[in-house]
């Protein structure tokens, strides 16, 4: 490779976490510039976390001691707290918490509380869930009005349209997760509701499918689905004849009537199956293994989880989440972890969630009573990829298996010892004697343990997410400057410039989908053990997502990554797996079955389709004038609050080409607000010619374009040179930097800025 067309291979000067810290954690004045360092936010969250132990009757220097000890930790990213706990403890009505569940009952005023208190929530930095199921069906009957409902996906539009104008806590739009059971009468609705890519783009969906349901498609299939309308409780069958979109309770066909026609048991799967492989959802959740460990049964039943599914709440319930780096407990030999200095860590990591709860802002009343009464925590690990990797062990391998139902059932047993101690000092949780513990063992927290995405944080930490596979070995990146680099998975990065393997020679072979097996200088036992999400068999995603959910309280968030050949049988095979092995919920993703699809890596390449973004009612611009050889010609270029949004042609008297002109402005407009870089535009235009203005050019010095879209290229390039601003980002692309993101456990992740959108 030519040395001047060599990309850069420096990382550049400020590190991903450091841009991370200063995007959205780091505290900053009235101007929004950063006052505070990444050291200061560590000890302003430590101490603020530690305070909690005045509680607890500990004098200033004990606690002074633990808030060192919580500093230290994640200063180092041995353990982080979620998002929200980084971002707002020690401020003024921080809440710290991630995950919430809101209920929604069966009347307006219900409706409407939970939409208030989903705006309360997300403005504070929380993701929310909701369950559907209590809300009739659509066309049913509105007693007070003699009216009809507009049914359950109405209401839901209504709750995505609150998150979509509360910015969550001026860091990152609000996520949520809707789930529904398959047996209300609008299920079919719900399910197809995301195949229109726009619709619904700040929530994650997901079937609550019953074990009944489970035995009955493996032994019966081909028997009639019955739904249940929630108010009457009439039972129906669901004809196959129907709109699936614009259906009402007077459209199904009651179970008294003959149901032949209607959809089978078979059926219903199979949609569900048919739309997560084209659309990456919905997922599926089993909720009656959720609810079988459901600390406090005498409650309720849990009807709904958090955004990416880890996390299954009460009604009103909520819980904050934190997460070990389990790679940096690895050996020095990478030979094994140091169970001892992880035994030593779990303690505190309990200690600091427990505490979160007591120095935490509650937005809603009920909401502070739940929490405080059940306290659930979710300790989770991240780096589970990289610790395979330096202990030379595949991601799909028996041996990870068997790995990681190892390092779950240590953390669990740790952590729940370390409940019990708080138990022992603080007291059981409130309503610990009507619980599940009871007969087993005091405890300070009804759940301690969850499987986490960790999209954000473990960027922070160095790390790879959660318990998800490598995503891409090596891929493009742009520098502030504008640069591009090759950067490298940041594990291999460190060892490869560490054991000094990684040269420019592997790096463009990384670059370019070489398989690491297939590059010798890459040492064997490591090169071995590296596979991409892509190249991992589902049944291997499974297996260890179930290796984890064995020994986990709560739930793992989890994305099964097929690639784009993958058929509706591949998910179908993985679903059922799932169930098969203890999986509370799955979640598949097919390699560009969205608009937001990500680049897989640097070798592969995607196509996608986009609309353009709405143009609004009021834009601004400048009208720029040519002479043409068939006249004068105006050109207006206007920008919306994104960019450049269109642009208008007119000559000022009769002749010429309007009709190509306007042709030529329309196209370039739709371009420009789908997100296409007016540059290339100006590129594509700029130097056509046209016969009659070439002509007159040459008796009149004043014309001084080529052709109407020579003249539109410069009235862009005017605009741009003017007052540049860049194009809004397309879908598949980080809204922040641009940068491709990838999909992970529900998340848009950008692993150029650290921008996540789940949703």
């Amino acid at each position: 490779m030519n040395d001047s067309n060599r990309m850069k291979t420096d990382r550049p000067a400020m590190s991903l976490a450091q841009r991370i810290l200063e995007a959205r954690y780091l505290l900053k004045d009235g101007n929004g510039r950063v006052i505070e360092t990444p050291e200061q936010l560590y000890r302003r969250v430590a101490y603020a976390v530690a305070s909690a132990e005045y509680n607890y009757d500990w004098d200033q220097t004990c606690v002074e001691a633990l808030s060192r000890k919580f500093e230290e930790m994640m200063s180092t990213g041995v353990f982080l707290p979620n998002s929200p706990t980084l971002m707002n403890a020690g401020r003024e009505q921080g809440v710290l918490n991630g995950c919430f569940v809101l209920p929604i009952e069966d009347s307006i005023d219900a409706i409407f509380d939970t939409v208030k208190n989903t705006a309360l929530i997300q403005k504070a930095g929380g993701g929310t869930g909701f369950c559907f199921d209590k809300l009739r069906p659509t066309g049913d009957i509105v007693s007070s009005s003699g009216g009809r409902t507009s049914g359950p996906i109405s209401f839901w539009r209504v709750i995505a349209e609150t998150t979509n104008a509360i910015q969550q806590g001026a860091f990152r739009r609000g996520a949520n997760m809707g789930m529904m059971s398959l047996d209300h009468p609008d299920i079919l609705k719900f399910i197809h509701a995301k195949q229109d890519p726009a619709a619904f783009t700040n929530f994650n969906i997901s079937v609550k499918v019953t074990d009944a349901f489970m035995k009955r498609l493996q032994e019966k299939p081909t028997a009639p689905h019955v739904v249940v309308n929630p108010r009457t409780k009439i039972k129906y069958w669901l004809p196959r004849t129907m709109d699936v979109s614009s259906y009402t309770i007077g459209d199904l066909v009651p179970v008294e009537q003959p149901s032949a026609g209607c959809y089978t048991i078979a059926d219903m799967w199979d949609t569900i199956v048919r739309n997560a492989h084209a659309t990456g959802e919905p997922g599926v959740c089993f909720i009656d293994r959720v609810n079988k460990t459901n600390p406090t049964p005498h409650l309720s039943p849990i009807e709904a989880t958090n955004p990416c599914g880890e996390q299954p709440l009460l009604p009103y319930e909520c819980c904050n989440l934190g997460s070990l780096d389990i790679s940096k407990f690895v050996n020095e030999d990478r030979m094994d972890v140091n169970w001892g200095r992880l035994a030593k860590v779990i303690p505190f990591s309990v200690r600091f969630l427990d505490n979160v709860i007591d120095v935490n802002y509650y937005p809603v009343p009920q909401i502070k009573g739940i929490t405080l009464a059940n306290r659930k925590i979710g300790l989770g690990i991240m780096g589970f990829a990289d610790t395979l990797l330096l202990l030379g062990i595949g991601y799909d391998s028996e041996e990870a298996v068997e790995f990681a139902k190892k390092l779950s059932r240590f953390i669990r047993e740790h952590a729940h010892r370390a409940s019990e101690k708080l138990a022992g000092i603080r007291g059981v949780f409130i309503n610990w004697e009507q619980s599940t513990w009871k007969d087993r063992r005091p405890m300070r927290n009804a759940a301690v343990t969850t499987i986490a995405p960790t999209g954000t944080i473990s960027l922070i930490a160095g790390c790879s997410s959660g318990i998800e596979p490598i995503f891409s070995i090596a891929g493009k990146r742009r520098a502030l400057d504008g640069q591009e680099f090759v950067q490298v998975h940041g594990l291999l990065e460190r060892l490869g410039n560490e054991e000094g393997w990684l040269t420019d020679k592997v790096r463009d072979l990384l670059v370019q989908g070489t398989s690491p097996r297939d590059i010798p200088e890459i040492p064997r036992r490591l090169a071995n053990a590296v596979a991409t999400a892509h190249e991992i068999a589902p049944e291997w995603h499974v297996r260890v997502q179930a290796a984890f959910q064995e020994n986990t309280d709560n739930a793992v968030s989890k994305t099964v990554n097929l690639p784009s050949n993958a058929t509706p049988a591949d998910v179908d095979k993985t679903f059922r797996l799932a169930y098969e092995m203890g999986c509370k919920g799955i979640t598949v993703y097919r390699d560009g079955c969205r608009q937001d699809q990500v680049l897989s890596s640097a070798a592969q390449s995607s196509i996608f389709l986009f609309s353009p973004r709405p143009r609004p009612r009021k834009t601004e611009g400048q009208t720029f004038k040519y002479r043409m050889g068939c006249g004068t010609l105006f050109v207006t270029v206007n920008r919306d609050g994104s960019g450049l949004a269109e642009v208008f042609g007119n000559l000022g008297r009769a002749g010429g080409c309007p009709a190509q002109s306007e042709a030529t402005c329309r196209a370039v407009s739709v371009a420009l607000r789908s997100g296409v870089d007016p540059h290339v535009l100006v590129e594509q235009l700029k130097g056509i010619r046209c016969l009659s203005t070439i002509a007159a050019r040459k008796i009149n010095g004043d014309v001084d374009v080529l052709s109407c879209p020579d003249a539109i290229a410069r009235a862009i390039e005017e605009s741009l040179g003017q007052n540049s601003t860049p194009p809004e980002r397309s879908k598949h692309e980080c809204c922040e930097c641009g940068h491709p993101l990838r999909r992970e456990a529900g998340c848009n992740v950008c692993d150029q800025c650290g921008f996540s959108k789940c949703g």
